[in-house]
């Protein structure tokens, strides 16, 4: 089996520099790290990662929280997990979704998601009790933590200024029922639009409900029986499944007698006739960034990364002209 002077001896190199290009590869000159990654196929070398963690004190494992209010089979938690695996596989690195703190599990740090706001003042204290550092799927002031986040406000916004150049001036949102940072992002974005295109928010404008589809279905019941609006911003596509088959129910159509326009573009949109037009957040390649940040810090990175990534319009056919 070969070693890692073997690999130095083969590509003609110092040990320390063979050893960088699997610890610190960023440190290493392209045109010398492919000529150590040539030599470790031709020898079919294999890193020794457990010798390498025991050596940095390191068990080579991240804690994925995602709290135990959210569905591990919804499409946002599937999307996250498989962007984070993506990044920690290339790393070799494995990880451990994480529901609760009620047992202390051994790891190098947490990707976080899925927090109340009170919550992440919490965790993080938990986080440096421990002397591990936090990647945040969200945004927080704190500034020891890294975080990503979607540009939800701008989502929020893009989605009600579609709605508003259909013609859409009677518009309601929709919002979850949770405090959480994207909830009041969302509303904030809806507000901006009406605002910037002179349309008054009325006091029955604003509906919350729980983010599934019987939560959607109720407050679209609901709504229904008011028939003040033209158009419905839905906070998340799983509430605008719900206010969809409501309206369809009701002998209404979508869209010829109620717009509809979601928020994820996951699949869910897919999932009723017609598709919902909606606002994809990209959440695979947030999941990969999340990966990397963490693991930057984990190497002894120190700037602070605050991110915010633009959402995409996807136009299904949920809405017509008013």
């Amino acid at each position: 089996m070969a070693t890692l002077k073997d690999v130095a001896r083969e590509a003609n190199v110092s040990m320390m520099t063979a050893s960088r290009v699997i610890n610190t590869p960023d440190k290493v000159n392209l045109k010398t790290r492919q000529k150590i990654e040539k030599a470790m196929a031709a020898l079919h070398y294999t890193p020794n990662v457990a010798a390498k963690n025991l050596v940095s004190k390191r068990v080579g494992v991240i804690d994925i929280y995602i709290p135990d209010s959210i569905d591990l089979s919804n499409p946002f938690v599937m999307h996250l997990i498989a962007g984070i695996s993506e990044t920690l596989s290339k790393h070799m690195y494995s990880f451990l979704i994480l529901r609760n703190r009620e047992k202390d599990h051994i790891c190098d740090g947490y990707v976080v998601t899925g927090l109340l706001k009170h919550e992440i003042d919490d965790f993080y204290q938990y986080a440096q009790e421990h002397n591990r550092p936090i990647a945040l799927f969200g945004h927080t002031d704190i500034s020891e933590v890294d975080c990503i986040d979607v540009d939800n406000i701008a989502g929020a916004k893009m989605a009600t200024e579609y709605l508003i150049k259909k013609g859409h001036r009677k518009i309601l949102i929709v919002n979850v029922d949770e405090d959480k940072d994207y909830t009041t992002d969302r509303l904030e974005g809806y507000q901006l639009a009406l605002q910037e295109n002179g349309i008054p928010l009325s006091d029955n404008s604003v509906v919350y409900a729980a983010n599934n589809v019987k939560g959607g279905y109720a407050a679209a019941k609901d709504l229904l029986n008011s028939r003040n609006f033209t158009a419905i911003f839905c906070a998340t596509d799983t509430i605008a499944l719900g206010v969809s088959r409501a309206v369809n129910e009701s002998g209404l159509k979508v869209p010829d007698d109620i717009s509809i326009v979601g928020f994820d573009g996951l699949g869910h949109q897919l999932l009723t006739t017609p598709h919902i037009t909606t606002i994809q957040q990209p959440i695979f390649e947030i999941g990969k960034m999340l990966a990397q940040v963490l693991l930057d810090r984990i190497n002894g990175e120190e700037n602070r990364i605050s991110k915010l990534v633009e959402p995409t319009l996807i136009e299904e056919h949920s809405v017509s002209e008013n």
